[in-house]
């Protein structure tokens, strides 16, 4: 057995030198080769490999493009979803001083209602204690809104008296006032 290990390690050894001398030869080779064949510029055919490199850096190139104009895309809407939200604060804000002010509206107009129907009362009550045909008078020169009013807050029995000294006209436009939704 030890034999057969020495053999084979002879053979290894062998092997070597022979690989170094086959690569001694190429090195001279290559180099006797060079010296002796004139360098010259011509370009050689595009291999398939440099024209899948080409489509690559194509495609790559294409990608970025379009990765850079998604991105000025996303800042434009960016912008403009900014300027959406101050623009819809604005509004609400406008909202919330129209309802503060329909508010301040509304109150005043139910003053000037609550003050209209006080005085509706005091000048029913007036004529109340005024006589009958002189009321009647008096209400005929009213407008129809007025004169509707001041009968409305009248009590109903006074209110009919004095109904009987209108002319049948001033009663019918009193009672239409009165019927209005």
């Amino acid at each position: 057995m030890r034999r057969f290990l020495i053999i084979i390690e002879i053979l290894i050894a062998c092997l070597f030198f022979l690989k170094l001398i086959t690569a001694t030869e190429m090195v001279r080779y290559t180099n006797a080769a060079e010296s002796k064949v004139p360098v010259t510029k011509e370009v050689p055919p595009p291999s398939k490999e440099k024209d899948s490199l080409g489509a690559a850096r194509t495609l790559y190139a294409a990608l970025e493009e379009r990765r850079i104009a998604l991105e000025k895309r996303e800042e434009s809407l960016k912008k403009e979803e900014q300027r959406l939200l101050a623009i819809k604060k604005e509004i609400s804000d406008k909202l919330e001083e129209l309802r503060a002010k329909e508010e301040k509206i509304n109150g005043l107009l139910a003053a000037a209602k609550a003050e209209e129907n006080k005085r509706l009362k005091e000048l029913a009550k007036v004529l109340e204690s005024t006589p009958p045909a002189k009321a009647g008078i008096m209400l005929e020169q009213l407008d129809a809104k007025t004169a509707a009013g001041i009968t409305m807050n009248m009590k109903k029995d006074k209110a009919g008296i004095i109904w009987g000294y209108l002319s049948p006209q001033k009663a019918i436009e009193i009672t239409r006032e009165i019927t209005k939704p």
